[in-house]
C-alpha cells in the first residue's frame, strides 16, 4: 500500500497547480525535440555499416547510440543537459563518447555510475567494503567505463535552432 504525503485529494483542490505544470511540460516538450536511435555497427570490407533500429542483436555487437537535439522555442535554451542511459544489457566503450563542440566552445561528456543521480569526468571513483588480512575495510576503488550507466553533455546555451548531436557505442553483453 502506498502512503502519500499529502492529504488525499489536495489534487483536486488545486487543479490550476496541475494544469501550469502540465502546461510548462507541454512547452518544454515543445521548446527541445529529442531524438534517440540505435544504429548497429557491423564492419565490412574495412568500412563501417550502420543498421538503424536493429531488430535482433547477440552478445558482442557494438550499438552506436546518436541523440539528437534540435531548439524549438522562440529563444535560447540554456542549461541543457543531453543524457544518452547505457542499457543494462550492454557496455560502455570507453573513449567511445566525444565532446562537442558548440558556440566556439567544448562540452566533455559525463559519466554516471549510480544511474544518473551523479556524474562527473573519468577517473570516476566509488568507495567498496573489502576483507584485507580477516577485517572489513573501506576502500575506494576507480569505476570501470563498463559500470557506467549515463553519459551526459551540460550545454550551457543551445541558440534558437540550435540542432546538435552527440553519440556513444556500447557492446552488447
Amino acid at each position: 500500500m502506498w502512503v502519500l504525503p499529502f492529504p488525499a485529494g489536495w489534487y483536486m483542490r488545486r487543479p490550476w497547480i496541475w494544469l501550469g505544470f502540465l502546461a510548462l511540460l507541454i512547452a518544454l516538450a515543445q521548446a527541445l525535440s529529442l531524438d534517440l536511435k540505435p544504429y548497429l555497427v557491423r564492419v565490412v570490407e574495412g568500412k563501417e555499416i550502420y543498421e538503424e533500429n536493429p531488430v535482433a542483436v547477440k552478445p558482442g555487437d557494438v550499438l552506436e547510440w546518436r541523440l539528437v537535439a534540435e531548439n524549438r522555442a522562440q529563444g535560447a535554451l540554456r542549461q541543457v543537459a543531453l543524457v544518452i542511459p547505457i542499457p543494462k544489457e550492454t557496455a560502455y566503450l570507453d573513449g567511445s563518447a566525444k565532446p562537442l563542440s558548440l558556440n566556439g566552445s567544448t562540452i566533455r561528456p559525463e559519466f554516471s555510475f549510480d544511474g544518473g543521480r551523479t556524474f562527473g569526468v573519468p577517473p570516476l571513483k566509488k568507495r567498496v567494503r573489502v576483507v584485507e588480512n580477516g577485517k572489513e575495510v573501506e576502500k575506494e576503488v576507480e569505476v570501470k567505463p563498463e559500470e557506467y550507466t549515463h553519459v551526459r553533455w551540460l550545454i550551457p546555451e543551445l541558440p534558437k535552432g540550435g540542432k546538435v548531436q552527440v553519440s556513444l557505442r556500447t557492446m552488447v553483453r
